[in-house]
């Protein structure tokens, strides 16, 4: 019987730890599925275990009584979320993990996580990541994917998954000078015209109020209906993803502190002959407002720092990279080519 292993990196938020734990533990307890929570483990990778809040956490942990089933394991010598999610999954002990951040909810618990056992029962050997839609915080929209765009310091902006008439050109739509861009939904390149059917996209549609449109022209929007067929996709955020630990690729070793991580593992695993999937029904909550303040170091540097790694270390052009930063972000010049000095120093180019 495969098992999962539900891992989060964890640095001085309790709150958000306790719930996103308790929420699944309560449902699967009151809705009578031992069996689901049986085939679970429960891993904190704890990256700041010198405060009240890692403290509480593990007594929280003391209290559940899962015992064994729950583990926290401290990471002293490196911090940031690639390290923690790295860390993650080599201390799993599961055949699968779904990587989650402690403040997420999944939508709802007992029918995703019997999905996701299902699923890997049919499919044990995959080698691919998989990904669900991101549901807001009305219960009512949801962002099934990331497009290929740069803003706020970050590579990737929400979008949601269409699907041609014939259902065989599957896409995204762009706001490029409020008109609509349609994008294929894995390499982001602009279509104009479905190349199964020859259906003409009108990249001359007005972006607001475009949706109505296209339902009215029996274009499908896919993701949306937990019981859609899997698609694939560019990138999605990784507030939560799922992967099987043997074939996890790996965050770069050399990122530190926050950012980063979208698109690059994505392109990763394009670039190693695999696929990130976006599985419809693996639905989840995030909560971004953080009123109490962000208590991790946040910096524009270790952003960019992370992003000039990884772009090297995959033989990306550092191009737009280099536009968003210096121009849009107002990076210093200099700051950049350091870093960028430094990755050719780890990889030699």
């Amino acid at each position: 019987m495969r098992k999962i292993t539900i891992g989060m990196a964890h640095h001085t938020d309790f709150h958000g730890a306790y719930f996103s734990i308790q929420d699944i533990c309560k449902e699967l307890v009151f809705n009578d599925r031992q069996d689901l929570l049986d085939r679970l483990e429960f891993l904190i990778i704890e990256n700041a275990n010198d405060n009240d809040h890692g403290q509480a956490v593990k007594n929280f942990k003391n209290s559940t009584g899962l015992g064994e089933k729950f583990r926290i394991i401290d990471l002293e010598e490196n911090y940031g979320t690639s390290c923690t999610r790295n860390k993650i999954i080599e201390e799993a002990n599961t055949e699968f993990v779904l990587v989650m951040d402690c403040h997420v909810f999944l939508c709802p618990v007992v029918e995703v996580l019997e999905k996701l056992f299902n699923f890997i029962d049919e499919y044990p050997n995959t080698k691919n990541l998989y990904q669900g839609p991101l549901v807001y915080d009305n219960m009512k929209g949801d962002a099934t994917h990331f497009n290929d765009e740069w803003g706020s310091g970050m590579w990737g902006r929400w979008g949601s998954a269409w699907s041609c008439k014939c259902g065989n050109t599957n896409f995204s739509v762009k706001n490029v000078d409020n008109k609509c861009c349609f994008l294929d939904l894995v390499n982001q390149k602009q279509i104009k015209e479905c190349s199964f059917c020859n259906s003409v996209f009108n990249n001359d549609l007005g972006f607001s109020g475009h949706e109505q449109t296209l339902l009215n022209s029996k274009i499908k929007r896919i993701g949306k209906n937990k019981n859609d067929t899997p698609f694939e996709i560019f990138s999605q955020g990784l507030g939560m993803f799922f992967t099987a630990k043997k074939h996890w690729l790996g965050f770069n070793d050399h990122c530190k502190g926050f950012g980063g991580e979208e698109c690059y593992i994505h392109e990763k695993y394009r670039k190693n002959g695999r696929k990130a999937i976006c599985l419809p029904f693996l639905k989840w909550l995030h909560r971004f407002q953080r009123p109490d303040g962000v208590k991790y170091e946040l910096t524009l540097e270790n952003k960019v720092r992370n992003y000039i790694l990884e772009f090297t270390e995959l033989g990306l052009d550092l191009g737009p990279l280099k536009l968003h930063f210096l121009q849009e972000m107002k990076l210093e010049p200099n700051k950049f080519i350091n870093f960028v000095e430094e990755a050719k120093q780890i990889y030699g180019n």
